[in-house]
């Protein structure tokens, strides 16, 4: 069931850290277009309608959907992959993440190279990261999420006048899929959830006013696991110990895989696969 917009924003408020003031926030909030609405007590803008929420960060607006998709428990995420491939991303320590310009921890790419016509159709996460002085499990579905993003250095596409831009994250930065770290923290088995977007992704567009375009061109040769929405600590998988006056990692682990499937659909496939 999809939890509603005011149990949503209860959520968001808990999780968040300190917010700048409400008039600043929804003025911000009115520049994404018709549909967003500041969610009070925190920093973010979220679109009731389709999910997108944004918030702007020092390295931009970082983009992501909410609430997270419901899913299923599984205990054995090759079996529900079925006859397509399940594909481990790694197992990952709070350590193996590093922060990127959005404060947001991440980790290195992954290669995950697709054949033609298959696309990742589900993701698996299980494990999670929590306090070491507050362990808890409450497998609940808030809004501190880890997610799988695809990212691609390989494309770069027309940026107005400028130089060619390689775009940093696939499908304008939409997450495939996320998980909340709260549904999956101290389970006896993992969560499995839908895609909620392309990889690989296929690009296209207008160049100019004389409606000019690049591409198609395909998306996606590499993911990474990343942090979503949340608290600051979170954010960046860190606890304050105040009597040591030092951040030190999260404890825990998550483990990733993807499912890749042979898609039925093989009429819309415009370019060659650049790989």
């Amino acid at each position: 069931m999809k939890p509603s917009s005011a149990l949503l924003a209860i959520s968001l408020a808990l999780l968040a850290g300190p917010a700048a003031s409400a008039v600043e926030y929804v003025r911000v909030c009115s520049l994404y277009g018709a549909g967003f609405e500041y969610i009070p007590g925190t920093d973010m803008c979220h679109n009731v309608t389709t999910g997108d929420t944004r918030v702007q960060t020092e390295g931009g607006t970082w983009r992501g959907l909410l609430p997270y998709p419901d899913g299923k428990w599984t205990t054995a995420p090759v079996l529900d992959c079925g006859f397509g491939r399940s594909i481990t991303l790694g197992t990952f320590a709070a350590t193996d993440f590093t922060l990127n310009p959005w404060r947001r921890a991440q980790t290195q790419p992954i290669d995950v190279p697709t054949r033609s016509g298959e696309f990742v159709s589900k993701v698996t996460m299980s494990g999670g990261f929590y306090d070491p002085r507050v362990p808890n499990r409450s497998g609940i579905n808030a809004s501190n999420g880890l997610c799988v993003r695809s990212v691609d250095p390989s494309v770069s596409i027309p940026d107005g006048g400028g130089p060619p831009l390689n775009p940093v994250f696939g499908n304008g930065m939409l997450p495939i899929a996320c998980v909340s770290n709260s549904r999956i923290t101290g389970m006896p088995a993992g969560y499995t959830v839908p895609a909620q977007s392309a990889y690989p992704s296929i690009m296209s567009g207008f160049i100019d006013a004389e409606q000019n375009t690049y591409g198609p061109v395909y998306y996606g040769r590499q993911l990474v696991v990343t942090t979503d929405f949340g608290s600051a600590d979170f954010l960046q998988l860190q606890y304050f110990d105040v009597a040591a006056q030092v951040a030190r990692p999260l404890a825990g682990k998550v483990s990733v895989s993807v499912c890749l499937e042979q898609g039925t659909n093989q009429r819309f496939d415009p370019a060659p696969r650049l790989r």
